[in-house]
């Protein structure tokens, strides 16, 4: 070390130097992410992926700078690696019952003509997937969704498959547990009735979905442009703010993917900025952001 040269000048130093290669390096990172993982970087991610790399590198003993992390991720990074980089580029924003509409829709076109026996389902068995699931809330809101709405629940075979390819999202939706603040959208009584408070005396601190709720999710890994080992059909899908990262022909190709996925009559929704509107011929749109086949 340089006579005089401190922790802090380090710091300096490598912050300084990702202020001025940014710019030089983020078509690098947007090929990386368009062929690892199909996704289209816009020149409006810079700052958020500049921002994330920064402290990446500030905190890791591994790489000096930014060229150097991305050279190894080209030359020599495993899957694990190539996943940190993923989730470094990516945003994780999800709450329970996000988007109300798409879970009335649920409970009004399929949850309550199935208790009523004005839909039939080979097998009576109900398939949902949550693609692009994050930390679970959406999937565990479709659970909680067929329980309070589907009767008599237990005449029916309900499977929800949730898929992510985020390593931390997924761990954090295995785990099932949210903090207080988490959960105070959701009203009292069903808090009450799937959650269970953890941590010292039960205080609430904390809360871990029920059993009951986790036995109808199966939580895996997927990258989304990968071959998909699930064969379906499924009744629903949610894909919910994910293709916004996908330009026009790899959303196209998605879609026409998850409809070749969907029964007769299945349902896909997306996010609420969304549409499906001509990406594929045998969807019609049955109300704002819902598609079915």
């Amino acid at each position: 070390m340089a006579a005089g040269t401190t922790a802090d000048d380090r710091h300096a130093d490598r912050s300084m130097a990702m202020r001025e290669i940014e710019h030089r390096q983020f078509e690098r990172i947007a090929q990386l992410a368009r062929r690892r993982w199909g996704l289209n970087l816009t020149p409006r991610k810079l700052p958020l992926v500049t921002n994330r790399l920064a402290s990446f590198v500030r905190a890791s003993s591994s790489f000096p700078d930014v060229d150097a992390y991305l050279d190894h991720l080209d030359r020599s990074a495993g899957e694990e690696d190539l996943l940190v980089f993923f989730d470094i580029l990516s945003t994780n924003v999800t709450s329970f019952f996000r988007d109300p509409a798409h879970f009335e829709f649920l409970e009004r076109e399929l949850w309550t003509p199935l208790s009523r026996g004005a839909l039939t389902l080979p097998g009576r068995r109900v398939c949902l997937w949550s693609a692009g699931c994050s930390t679970g809330c959406e999937p565990y809101s479709m659970a909680i969704s067929a329980l309070e709405s589907l009767s008599p629940m237990d005449a029916w075979d309900v499977r929800i498959l949730a898929t992510d390819l985020s390593n931390s999202a997924v761990a954090a939706a295995r785990r099932g547990i949210y903090a207080a603040d988490e959960l105070e959208s959701l009203p009292p009584d069903i808090v009450r009735r799937w959650f269970r408070p953890i941590g010292r005396g039960g205080t609430g601190s904390a809360w871990e979905v029920v059993p009951r709720v986790r036995s109808l999710v199966s939580i895996a890994r997927l990258n989304l442009m990968d071959a998909w080992p699930m064969r379906g059909p499924f009744d629903v899908i949610f894909c919910r703010n994910v293709m916004i990262y996908f330009d026009a022909p790899e959303r196209e190709h998605l879609v026409s993917r998850f409809c070749s996925m969907l029964r007769p009559g299945g349902i896909i929704a997306v996010g609420s900025a969304e549409t499906l509107a001509g990406l594929h011929p045998s969807l019609r749109q049955a109300q704002a952001s819902i598609f079915r086949t």
